[in-house]
């Protein structure tokens, strides 16, 4: 899997450019939620530093976005329930797409690149960070957008807030139209790429633990060395000892005594 330089373009100073190391097992294990705070926590561990609080949600979601490409490739592919005749259909997209789409939609609010986003008559706010909107959503869940905007260095109203970070400093949260192939059905479905990526990770809890379960009793290596190992070696090691299993068993099944 090849390995993705994203740019920061929210950060205070200039946009700069951050590559994710690859995950191992140690990072998919320690993911234990959704929220903004577990997302900071993962990207501190790949990014290697302590600075993803510090982050806009835009620029977050952009290295999860990566990480998304990283470990299952860039094609989003999500199962639905039909509201119309309950049958389950896939709805899939391309994030590039989705990047590019929404980088596009920008008119005129965009990023200033030292953590603002800018009118064309010069007004300006501040890009929230993952502290603030942790922060934010400490108090009263009614109070949650009004602070968030005082971080943005607005009072009162957060509607031209909200209208200047969807088009300055987009974030992969999305609805989409989704049409049933079997009955025609139309409905909604709600994405955002943080809580995918994360609740994915989180799903493939078991598949991790039976890898390492195998690699243990295959070469006799510690936990922590296992978990040490990249996800990628970890997944081809482990389908390695299984395929010499399935050859081993195989063989057992032919042999025979005249």
């Amino acid at each position: 899997m090849h390995t993705e330089s994203v740019v920061l373009e929210h950060a205070g100073g200039a946009p700069r450019a951050v590559t994710l190391r690859a995950p191992c097992g140690r990072d998919e294990i320690a993911v234990e939620g959704v929220d903004t705070q577990a997302a900071v926590e993962l990207l501190d561990r790949l990014l290697g530093g302590t600075g993803a609080a510090r982050m806009a949600a835009a620029d977050r979601d952009a290295l999860f976005a990566a990480v998304h490409r990283r470990c299952w490739g860039d094609r989003i592919v999500a199962t639905l329930t039909c509201g119309g005749c309950g049958e389950p259909f896939d709805l899939s997209f391309e994030l590039t797409t989705v990047q590019r789409s929404l980088r596009a939609g920008a008119r005129d609010w965009r990023p200033s690149g030292d953590g603002r986003v800018v009118h064309g008559s010069g007004a300006a706010f501040i890009v929230p960070a993952a502290q603030d909107e942790i922060e934010a959503g400490a108090g009263h869940p009614r109070d949650a957008l009004a602070r968030v905007a005082a971080a943005c260095g607005a009072a009162g109203d957060p509607a031209p807030v909200n209208e200047a970070l969807e088009q300055g400093a987009p974030i992969i949260d999305l609805d989409l139209n989704a049409s049933c192939p079997s009955c025609g059905h139309e409905q909604l479905a709600q994405f955002d790429i943080q809580s995918f990526v994360l609740q994915r990770l989180i799903n493939e809890r078991g598949p991790l633990l039976a890898e390492v379960h195998l690699l243990a009793t295959a070469y006799g290596w510690s936990l922590d060395e296992i978990l040490a190992l990249s996800r990628d070696s970890r997944r081809a090691l482990a389908a390695m000892v299984s395929d010499s299993h399935a050859s081993t068993a195989a063989r057992a099944r032919y042999r025979w005594t005249p």
